[in-house]
């Protein structure tokens, strides 16, 4: 089918990622680049409740519908022209199929023609918001960059500057913050590991290590933070707009490969990961090898010395002043 061009523009455009945090950020570039190459288009975007803060303020989206038991009606009631749905599975074919849109879109899948009539081949080209762009030739239009979209509010911002005022941190200190947490085994490096490398980053540099967590991580942060030999601060248990707000005010993140990070790269933090074997770096680190370093290897016998050496390499290299 011949790609749509900017002046045929679709009235309502509906994108479906479910499921994970990251990927929904990493979505928000299309969107952006959507609603400047079709300025008069409608963009609205279907997820999941836990990623709601994460569009919350989008200024390029005109809505966005969670997932929940009446979602179809809720889909249908919008009449969309257009569906985009990257998740190609059996829920999401089901909402683009019945959606009444007259064009379903999703990148290329040798059943996807029940539920899809237009399907560009998918080529991994690197950085998963690259890749992701490449449905913008379906509509005739350039990318807007491969920045990340998060804003938060002035009260996300105000409760981040009380709580570093309540944690003793100045406006001069440098901070980093930590995120030790991962829902999935194959990407968790050791919390007891995290709590050396904290104490070797504050010996080394002075700078303050803040250990954030989302609510129900609470107890796991907690016991790493005591396995620590000096005194670090355990942030406010965070929303994302909330988690925004604060690692904004930091001169780097260090965690795991998972939202926090992509949140940090969209506040423009310089960010430093850890990953493990079964996850391609290429595809999750943002290409600018000065502000976004990282070191890969089996999570099981990475050592809190391999991690420090990788990481003051980066810090060398990227300028970063404590």
């Amino acid at each position: 089918m011949t790609a749509l061009r900017a002046e045929k523009a679709p009235e309502k455009i509906l994108i479906i990622v479910l499921r994970a945090i990251g990927d929904v950020l990493l979505t928000t570039p299309l969107v952006r680049a959507l609603k400047k190459g079709l300025p008069g288009s409608e963009i609205y975007f279907l997820t999941e409740k836990t990623s709601e803060e994460i569009l919350a303020n989008n200024p390029y989206l005109s809505g966005v519908i969670l997932k929940d038991g009446d979602t179809l009606r809720e889909i249908r009631k919008h009449r969309f022209d257009t569906v985009v749905d990257f998740m190609h599975s059996a829920i999401s074919g089901y909402y683009t199929l019945f959606s009444g849109a007259s064009r379903r879109i999703a990148f290329y899948r040798p059943w996807g023609f029940w539920c899809y009539n237009s399907m560009p081949k998918y080529r991994d080209i690197g950085y998963t918001v690259t890749n992701r762009l490449q449905i913008l030739s379906e509509f005739g239009i350039k990318s807007d960059g491969i920045l990340p979209d998060m804003k938060f509010g002035p009260e996300n911002e105000k409760r981040a500057l009380e709580f570093m005022s309540r944690s003793g941190i100045k406006e001069n200190d440098f901070t980093v913050s930590f995120d030790i947490t991962s829902k999935r085994d194959y990407k968790s490096w050791p919390g007891e590991r995290f709590a050396r490398l904290a104490d070797m980053i504050a010996d080394r540099t002075g700078a303050r290590v803040i250990f954030t967590y989302a609510p129900n991580e609470a107890e796991y942060v907690r016991k790493c933070l005591s396995l620590c030999r000096r005194k670090h601060i355990l942030s406010f248990p965070t929303g994302l707009a909330d988690l925004a707000a604060l690692v904004k005010r930091c001169g780097l993140h260090i965690g795991t490969s998972s939202a926090p990070g992509h949140i940090a790269v969209s506040q423009g933090v310089p960010t430093f990961t850890i990953y493990g074997m079964r996850t391609d770096p290429v595809n999750w680190t943002f290409p600018d090898v000065k502000r976004h370093g990282y070191i890969r290897g089996d999570l099981g016998s990475l050592t809190v010395e391999d991690v420090a050496c990788g990481l003051f390499d980066f810090i060398g290299s990227s300028g970063i002043r404590f």
